[in-house]
């Protein structure tokens, strides 16, 4: 694997930064049981006939559940289909007074976390 260049490095991060997240239209939401908190739901996709015989067999869950924190809650909501990542880290990074690089850096890790469970997609602009 050849590494990469500083420039290389520098066009990634700034390609990254045009992603588009996008709220995932099947999440269901409900005030957490705390102020501030977000409880989401999201549908579990069994996509083969196998995983969709024990979800029957041990009556398993179609649907996942999560609660977010108050910054959780905060960036989910700030997600519109329109801001890129970097308009929510300039966002972000107001609102909870933080540099661009501190807010860039905990935006792309909600981002993955929100992504990993299903709740967002980013998607590039075109």
């Amino acid at each position: 694997m050849n590494p990469s260049s500083p420039g290389e490095e520098a066009r990634r991060l700034r390609d990254s930064l045009k992603a588009v997240p996008v709220r995932n239209a099947h999440v269901f939401t409900a005030p957490g049981p705390n102020p501030g908190e977000l409880a989401v739901e999201v549908e579990l996709a069994y996509k083969n006939a196998v995983l969709r015989f024990f979800r029957d067999l041990f009556g398993l869950s179609s649907r996942k559940k999560f609660v977010l924190d108050r910054i959780g809650t905060a960036f989910y909501e700030s997600i519109d289909g329109k801001k890129n990542l970097e308009t929510l880290a300039d966002e972000f990074a107001a609102r909870e007074k933080l540099t661009f690089f501190e807010a860039r850096a905990l935006v792309g890790q909600y981002l993955q976390t929100l992504t990993k469970k299903g709740l967002v997609v980013a998607t590039l602009p075109k």
